[in-house]
């Protein structure tokens, strides 16, 4: 720079240099509602307090999955190796025409990142309904756990969807007529 001042220099001196996370298409170019992203932001961050951590810290005095209660709850169990979870995606993508068995986490979250660079009506579609879908098995997550209650897979798909379809364009919503 030759010493003089500008705005987009102090804004990029206290901006600092972060590095690009390659996820970052899902939340920002996602219009699923507000608090799907934020849940599926501190997903992608590893910041959910599941119970994993939060039996690291001493907090509580299992980490057995609530949903299956077959294995410890993490986030890659949680989010699609829980048979609950699993049975939900799987239901998301049959309604949307993606053949494809539900994976990993971070199987699943590669193949959403290769999705979140196309731009066809369907593939948007399939990333609001990834970000709900996080949403909605945290919140059926925490209803098991305060509660004790959680809704029929097919239920959550039902709010899943109704979610969605209040977000979507026109173009969007003739895909959702499943």
């Amino acid at each position: 720079m030759n010493g003089r001042f500008s705005i987009k220099s102090m804004y990029q001196k206290l901006l600092g240099s972060h590095e690009k996370v390659n996820w970052r298409r899902l939340i920002c170019n996602n219009k699923a509602t507000p608090k799907s992203l934020f849940i599926t932001w501190l997903t992608l961050w590893g910041r959910l307090p599941t119970l994993d951590r939060l039996f690291t810290w001493k907090v509580v005095s299992t980490n057995v999955c609530p949903l299956c209660a077959n294995c410890p709850e993490s986030v890659q169990h949680l989010f699609f190796e829980c048979s609950y979870s699993a049975d939900i995606w799987q239901k998301v993508l049959v309604a949307l025409q993606f053949s494809r068995t539900p994976s990993t986490f971070d199987l699943e979250l590669r193949w959403m990142i290769s999705v979140a660079k196309r731009t066809s009506a369907r593939c948007k579609l399939l990333m609001m309904f990834f970000a709900e879908c996080i949403y909605s098995i945290w919140l059926q997550r925490n209803a098991k756990v305060f509660t004790q209650t959680c809704l029929s897979p097919a239920d959550v798909l039902k709010e899943i969807k109704f979610r969605v379809a209040c977000k979507a364009t026109d173009d969007q919503k003739q895909l959702l007529l499943f």
